[in-house]
């Protein structure tokens, strides 16, 4: 799932989240390749990508997104 985590001052979305089901938070470090993720609060996808761990917890460079309304859940 998708939660905003960051914004400007004219409080426009600037980080974004993926809250995993085990409760885990993993910041989106490439948000720039998928604007789309501003736009999908609290919707559930699939995504891919490479994970690292680092002092400030867990960050994804998101490879591919795939919505799970657009599969059919």
């Amino acid at each position: 799932m998708v939660v905003p985590a960051q914004w400007n001052k004219r409080f426009q979305v600037t980080g974004v989240l993926v809250a995993c089901r085990d409760e885990r938070e993993v910041r989106v470090e490439n948000l720039e390749n998928f604007p789309i993720l501003r736009t999908l609060e609290q919707q559930e996808a699939l995504f891919t990508g490479l994970v690292r761990e680092n002092e400030g917890g867990e960050s994804i460079f998101i490879e591919n997104i795939k919505l799970l309304n657009e599969m059919g859940r």
